[in-house]
């Protein structure tokens, strides 16, 4: 999908990590549904995640181990929003 959108920003955590993970979670929505990827492919919205967040959502997602549900081929991009939405309230 071509566009002239800008890309979002890494995450970065600051002072507040919970607060700057649900900002950079509803940018990341908002971008995904902006450029229409928000029907793709789970594996394409994953991978757009994956692209987008940065090494230090990167870092703790490889932590997290999540396996594939059931019914779906690979991990599932509201089963990785909802991982970062657990380890996020710690904060």
């Amino acid at each position: 999908m071509a566009n002239n959108l800008p890309t979002i920003p890494a995450f970065e955590a600051g002072t507040n990590p919970s607060e700057s993970w649900r900002h950079w979670k509803e940018d990341f929505e908002d971008y995904l549904e902006a450029l229409r990827y928000s029907e793709a492919p789970e594996k394409t919205k994953t991978a757009l995640f994956h692209h987008l967040c940065g090494e230090e959502l990167k870092k703790q997602l490889r932590a997290f181990d999540l396996k594939p549900n059931d019914d779906c081929v690979g991990v599932t991009l509201q089963q990785v929003l909802q991982e970062f939405d657990k380890y996020f309230l710690d904060y």
